[in-house]
């Protein structure tokens, strides 16, 4: 688990002079670098501002108006948290961007679809399985 938010910030960002309004802004919660590397490869481009976060300091976060991240990233589930925590603290928080939860493998993300979707109706969220063969991949 991380101690504090990291910002990890695209070099070709940088060198570009991208400013961070122009960035698309993504909470990494709870990921790894070696997790973050093998995302696909639209959530890794150079205009997006991915900014590592531990779930602890998410309440610290701005996660409503418009410094908020379109998208937060997690893994599935964690020894801290699970999709679902997640998705209804977002949820409370009032978040209206992308929530994507992450998994090395699994055989049917459906169920899950529908809990989080029961749970918080208003959040768009989705699974994305990092063995490649997630949709997302493919874009």
């Amino acid at each position: 688990m991380m101690d504090g938010p990291i910002r990890r910030r695209s070099d070709r960002a940088a060198a570009s002079g991208a400013t961070d309004q122009r960035l698309r802004r993504i909470y990494a919660v709870a990921l790894t670098p070696e997790v973050i590397d093998r995302l696909p490869r639209h959530l890794r481009d150079p205009d997006c501002d991915m900014i590592a976060i531990s779930y602890d300091h998410l309440r610290d976060a701005v996660l409503s108006g418009p410094d908020a991240p379109a998208l937060v990233l997690s893994p599935l589930v964690t020894e801290v948290f699970d999709a679902i925590d997640m998705a209804r603290y977002l949820s409370e928080a009032g978040f209206r961007g992308r929530y994507l939860a992450l998994v090395d493998t699994l055989p049917s993300a459906n169920l899950i679809r529908r809990e989080v979707a029961a749970l918080a109706p208003d959040l768009s969220f989705d699974v994305v399985v990092l063995d490649g063969s997630s949709p997302l991949h493919a874009l």
